[in-house]
């Protein structure tokens, strides 16, 4: 199966960035709830903006449509995405 391409939720850019695996310890049920940043393991930074992007959502894994993946960008990780980018 070929991967989707990448596409930034925020500035609909084609361009990733750096993209990294993120070692973490797996999260308990509580930080799940206020941070889903805590179970991301991949991100990539768009090249053109900046954000950093959960994989999951830039390149649309389990067959997600653009339109769900631009929902969960901006219900879920957007409001935190300042806290991730990579140094």
């Amino acid at each position: 199966m070929e991967e989707e391409k990448f596409i930034c939720p925020e500035c609909g850019s084609e361009e990733p960035g750096f993209a990294e695996m993120v070692s973490m310890p797996e999260p308990t049920e509580k930080q799940a709830d206020k941070d889903p940043w805590s179970s991301i393991l991949q991100q990539t930074e768009c090249s053109i903006c900046n954000c950093i992007i959960p994989n999951h959502i830039a390149y649309r894994w389990e067959n997600i449509s653009i339109e769900e993946a631009n929902e969960q960008w901006n219900k879920l990780y957007k409001k935190n995405n300042h806290h991730r980018k990579f140094d």
